[in-house]
């Protein structure tokens, strides 16, 4: 296993990414569609699940 090693990093580091925007491709098009949205729902609904995890957490805690 060790063997092997060395030459699979120097193959690795050898593998070269396209660079490409972003909003270029359609991982970038959802990726902006979407955060609007979840930002809109975390807004709305964060706060709620925050409360309700610290409530169970002092309840936990207090032995409630």
């Amino acid at each position: 296993a060790e063997a092997s090693r060395g030459p699979l990093d120097v193959l690795s580091r050898l593998v070269v990414k396209p660079e490409v925007s972003g909003s270029d491709t359609l991982e970038g098009m959802v990726r902006e569609m979407l955060r609007p949205m979840l930002r809109d729902r975390l807004d709305a609904n964060l706060p709620a699940i925050v409360e309700t995890m610290v409530a169970k957490e002092i309840d936990r805690i207090t032995g409630k």
